[in-house]
């Protein structure tokens, strides 16, 4: 998503080749005649049309970020609070591009600058490992009021109960998120539900399946996650009581749960099964269970009376509290 000094480079080189073919093309066809040479005029026209791309994006990463929008992620997204300043920023300079490029609109809801700053961290935290990998077809985020219906009606009826989707077919390149979820997965405390990373995890996974498998992600890990799955789908009397019921729909809600446990609970996922943890941090190339834990550390903040992060079963207060020596 970010262009790097790497990317930069091969894409001027790309661009640079592109016209250089055409010049030499436009004077050999201009020895036959001279309206050929007009031609000429292409070169300059294609370089640009495979520069300006990255131009923008790279003026979108160092546009500033306003001390408002700063405190909206440090107040409300678990994600970014723990992580270390150069990460901040990275984290920043990806939402500026995302919000340049992807286009959030409300449907009779209102979007402010906190919604629009969390459906980008939405989007980012489970790309966030990945250096040179993007969401190549999302153009647009639609905000719902409420939950809805499979035809994407929100009048209160007793079949309105979706809270996000990733589009397929003539929706390709939409997703839509209840605003009321959206606000509610992000929380301090531990959350095994999050609307945000389960849809966007929707589109990694769409992503990979058509051949955009981010170069981080190594072959046996993508080969083993399919090996677990296909168990776990092949004997449902083997369920997993603390998996959600709806994981089990089909293999890629399965990858969007887990994906939601992953990001949202990430201690309690690797207590549950730590194999499980460390095949997804092979898949995603992050380690959320380290990254919160530097919240726990000395200095750091966590309701008392919650339940404490490292799933032990019982309070902060009871159990790592303790640890710190409070």
């Amino acid at each position: 998503m970010l262009v790097t000094e790497e990317i930069d480079r091969r894409n001027r080189r790309r661009a640079f080749g592109v016209a250089a073919l055409i010049l030499p093309a436009s004077l050999l066809l201009g020895l036959l005649h001279p309206v050929f040479l007009a031609l000429l005029l292409v070169a300059p026209v294609l370089f640009w049309m495979a520069r300006a791309p990255y131009l923008r994006r790279k003026a979108a990463a160092a546009r500033p970020f306003t001390a408002p929008w700063q405190a909206i992620l440090e107040n409300r997204v678990r994600f970014y609070r723990a992580l270390e300043p150069d990460e901040k920023l990275r984290f920043r300079q990806m939402v500026n591009v995302f919000l340049d490029e992807v286009r959030i609109t409300g449907v009779r809801t209102e979007v402010d600058d906190t919604v629009r700053l969390l459906v980008a961290a939405s989007a980012i935290v489970p790309i966030f490992g990945f250096r040179d990998w993007e969401y190549s077809r999302l153009g647009e985020v639609l905000i719902y009021p409420s939950s809805f219906d499979a035809d994407y009606r929100t009048t209160n009826s007793v079949d309105e109960n979706l809270l996000g989707l990733a589009g397929f077919g003539h929706l390709r390149g939409v997703v839509i998120l209840s605003k009321p979820s959206l606000l509610r997965a992000f929380s301090d405390l531990p959350i095994e539900e999050h609307v945000g990373v389960h849809e966007f995890a929707h589109l990694v996974e769409q992503e990979v399946i058509e051949g955009g498998l981010p170069a981080e992600i190594p072959n046996e890990a993508m080969r083993e996650w399919v090996r677990y799955v296909g168990r776990e789908l092949r004997h449902p009397s083997h369920r997993h009581a603390w998996i959600n019921d709806y994981a089990y729909t089909n293999d890629r809600e399965f990858f969007a749960v887990l994906s939601e446990y992953f990001f949202g609970s990430p201690e309690a996922l690797r207590a549950r099964d730590p194999d499980l943890y460390d095949l997804m941090r092979k898949i995603f190339h992050q380690d959320p269970a380290a990254l919160f834990a530097k919240l726990r550390a000395p200095g750091a903040t966590w309701p008392r009376n919650a339940a404490c992060p490292c799933a032990s079963g019982q309070k902060f207060a009871e159990c790592c509290l303790g640890e710190r020596g409070e």
